[in-house]
């Protein structure tokens, strides 16, 4: 299901083909993002991984390379600007062409109690890299799609590694619910749509691979409808 935090927005131009985009995933050595990058990988998209430097980016391209030659990966230093524009001269010179569709994968950290002697600095510590990461990322190749004039596509996606402790997914959530609503608001005129994916808290470990599988369904649901801007799904 989807839950509308905001109105669908009305948008103009082709639906996504997915077979003919290049699609753009960050934290690629995460389980979800190597998950979303396999899913993609096998509908044909032309698929580019980033992450920091780690083993996992390269399990991941390797995972992928099985059944597309189209797959490319690149090692950020951070997840600083002018790394995100040295991503984008990687796609430049290799993929020769900028992102149709950016899947911004996030992993949900827990995040400490109230009354936790260290929680202020490390509840500051985690949400701020999360909406850095997120923001910038989504700064950037909203501007390369404006200046390319795309009908490109931005997804938020969040994930746990073990579904255990769920403390920082409202945090999260409503993060994604917030950027979602004012990114799609301000990209519209541009046809680039904003979408959020979440997974539904009522969910237990038990149940992580149907979760895991709900977010990828609904991951691709979003890129591929034209209408559908400005709203999180909840799987």
């Amino acid at each position: 299901m989807w839950t509308p935090f905001s109105h669908a927005l009305l948008m103009g131009g082709k639906p996504m083909d997915i077979k003919k985009a290049v699609v753009l995933i960050t934290s690629a050595g995460s389980q979800i993002g190597s998950t979303l990058a396999y899913h993609f990988t096998s509908l044909g998209a032309t698929v580019v991984l980033c992450d920091v430097n780690n083993p996992q980016l390269k399990q991941t391209y390797q995972l992928c390379s099985e059944v597309s030659d189209n797959v490319f990966q690149f090692t950020i230093h951070d997840h600083s600007l002018s790394s995100i524009q040295d991503l984008f001269g990687f796609m430049d010179s290799t993929v020769k062409r900028s992102p149709d569709v950016l899947i911004n994968a996030l992993t949900a950290e827990a995040m400490p109690h109230i009354f936790d002697q260290q929680a202020s600095a490390l509840f500051t510590q985690r949400l701020s890299l999360m909406a850095a990461t997120m923001f910038s990322f989504g700064q950037a190749t909203a501007e390369r799609m404006r200046q390319e004039k795309k009908n490109g596509v931005i997804v938020n996606v969040i994930s746990h590694p073990e579904y255990q402790d769920l403390s920082g997914f409202d945090n999260a959530t409503s993060m994604v619910a917030g950027f979602t609503q004012s990114w799609a608001r301000e990209l519209t005129p541009f046809n680039i749509r904003v979408g959020g994916v979440v997974p539904a808290l009522e969910h237990d470990d038990a149940h992580w691979a149907e979760v895991q599988d709900e977010l990828i369904r609904n991951t691709e649901y979003i890129v591929s409808n034209d209408y559908f801007s400005g709203r999180v799904m909840a799987a």
